[in-house]
């Protein structure tokens, strides 16, 4: 063996772990990202169905949950393509007394080249959250 020769040997072995040290890296902070992205869609559907259970009647529940849900992800700047905040709230039709529940749920498609540069396509998250309504509250 010639003296030196390994030399060129170390410096590839470097650079093959310096890039797979970058791959994980990457690969690590685009999980993050989209974990906060999805805490972010969590938020907004508690958020919604709170705001929605202390609502007069149905309608202004449902006008109250999306415009909270909106409210939350811009906060969070979350950047939704496609946002989608669904608000079941037939239960406003119970008497006066009865248990009865809000659920929001929020749908919102992200672009992964906002959460991670480089990366294209779509993800969609999703969460549902339910809320009771007062039950001796004022109800219209």
């Amino acid at each position: 063996m010639k003296p030196g020769s390994e030399r060129g040997d170390i410096t590839i072995e470097a650079v093959v772990g310096v890039a797979a040290l970058f791959l994980i890296f990457g690969l690590g902070l685009a999980g993050l990202r989209l974990l906060v992205a999805d805490a972010a869609i969590d938020d907004a559907a508690r958020s919604a169905a709170r705001a929605a259970s202390i609502a007069r009647n149905g309608q202004a529940a449902a006008i109250t949950a999306d415009r909270r849900a909106r409210a939350v992800l811009a906060e969070q700047q979350l950047a939704c393509s496609s946002l989608d905040v669904n608000v079941d709230a037939r239960d406003f039709a119970k008497s006066l007394g009865e248990t009865g529940y809000v659920v929001a749920t929020v749908t919102c498609v992200v672009p992964l080249a906002d959460l991670v540069p480089g990366i294209g396509g779509l993800k969609t998250l999703r969460a549902e959250f339910r809320s009771p309504i007062d039950r001796f509250g004022a109800r219209s």
